[in-house]
């Protein structure tokens, strides 16, 4: 261990970008936004809304500009962002006030994880990093490949994902390594991330090859697989499959997204299959106990039935305005743009029911809610914590 101690046909938006992987070594190679090279069509105007859901603006941060492909850690009274340039923050939910800052000095390139004790980030020099209960910088640990996934925390314990789809779990304390479980990986990644959920000492993992495996936390033994999507199309873009986004996970049904062709949900103890329907999209779902909600490539809001996945209602009011993944908040639907809105949605029947302004730039991780404020980032890096009433 090098251990050192130290005080994103179209179907994708232009920040999702292609790498290959060549092993063992991984070469990364961009090709490009769009699957067919055509240019999507133009972003469909926003019309007046008239708010039938009040929402208060609660406090603002800044941090720094933010990849799509990072993810806002929630606690049970604060949320940890990071910034491309290496700055961490905690911030409390309720005021904005920063409990710790921490700098990572060679950036970041995947964030963020936290249990509420240990955070974990991955730098750009591939370097796992975990940082403390008060910000301080605890150990690096050097990676064999890239990451794109943010790193996860459970129970003193973080999860990491390689792009090879290798697993690593390490002492957030110590930096030991206590477990590696690997796995085969797929020729073709998206640069927007997967994720990683526990669920009674079991983590689930999208993969590259659109599938879900689940590991003991405890010692790395393969629990069991459940695959959403199989590969299809003539081309290697179009066979790209890969689960994107944090899979949602509530009690034990599991749902995620495969890249550009099912959503879907999952015993989560067992991995038997509960449904799948076909999708184009990239961004993770929300779900609670009815419904499964998901933002789909063209821009249209989707609902689905949580017992058998049967739709229930879509908006298609948001064309082409690169969404983000939404966010079920209550009896609403939350999801940002490219410009920096955030649309508020019935959950009932998708009609829209307020929205708000942050700082002109792309929303394009998924929104929080911690308690009964909503938190999003932008890619300038402005932090919003937003109250619906």
């Amino acid at each position: 261990m090098n251990a050192v101690r130290q005080s994103s046909r179209f179907v994708a938006p232009r920040f999702v970008r292609l790498v290959r992987l060549a092993l063992p070594l991984l070469l990364v190679a961009g090709l490009g936004a769009c699957a067919s090279g055509s240019k999507p069509p133009e972003p469909m105007p926003l019309t007046p809304v008239v708010n039938i859901l009040t929402v208060k603006q609660a406090w603002t941060q800044n941090i720094g500009a933010v990849p799509a492909w990072f993810q806002t850690a929630t606690l049970p009274d604060a949320v940890v962002v990071a910034s491309a340039d290496g700055q961490v923050m905690r911030l409390n939910s309720a005021t904005g006030q920063v409990v710790w800052s921490a700098k990572v000095t060679a950036g970041i390139s995947a964030g963020t994880g936290s249990d509420g004790t240990f955070t974990a980030v991955v730098d750009k020099n591939n370097g796992l990093v975990s940082i403390g209960p008060k910000g301080q910088l605890l150990w690096r640990y050097q990676l064999p490949a890239t990451v794109l996934t943010p790193p996860s925390v459970f129970d003193g314990r973080i999860i990491v994902q390689a792009a090879d789809q290798r697993v690593f779990a390490f002492d957030a304390a110590t930096g030991k390594r206590l477990w590696q479980a690997d796995s085969r990986a797929a020729s073709l990644l998206v640069q927007q991330a997967g994720g990683i959920v526990e669920r009674n000492g079991v983590v689930m993992i999208g993969t590259g090859l659109g599938r879900i495996d689940a590991y003991d936390l405890d010692n790395g033994l393969p629990r069991w697989q459940a695959t959403l999507a199989r590969p299809r199309g003539v081309t290697e873009v179009e066979r790209v499959v890969g689960i994107t986004g944090q899979p949602a996970l509530l009690g034990s049904v599991l749902c995620a997204r495969a890249y550009q062709s099912a959503v879907g949900c999952v015993d989560a103890d067992t991995g038997r299959m509960l449904w799948t329907r076909t999708a184009n999209g990239y961004t993770a779902l929300s779900m609670n106990d009815q419904e499964v909600v998901g933002t789909q490539a063209n821009g249209d809001v989707q609902a689905y039935s949580a017992t058998d996945g049967v739709p229930s209602w879509t908006n298609a009011q948001m064309k082409w305005r690169r969404l983000s993944a939404p966010l079920l908040v209550g009896r609403t639907v939350a999801v940002g743009d490219y410009q920096g809105y955030i649309s508020f949605l019935s959950a009932k029947d998708g009609s829209i029911v307020g929205r708000v302004a942050t700082d002109g730039s792309a929303i394009q991780s998924a929104p929080v809610v911690v308690g009964k404020t909503l938190v999003a980032v932008t890619a300038k890096g402005g932090v919003y914590a937003f109250v619906p009433d």
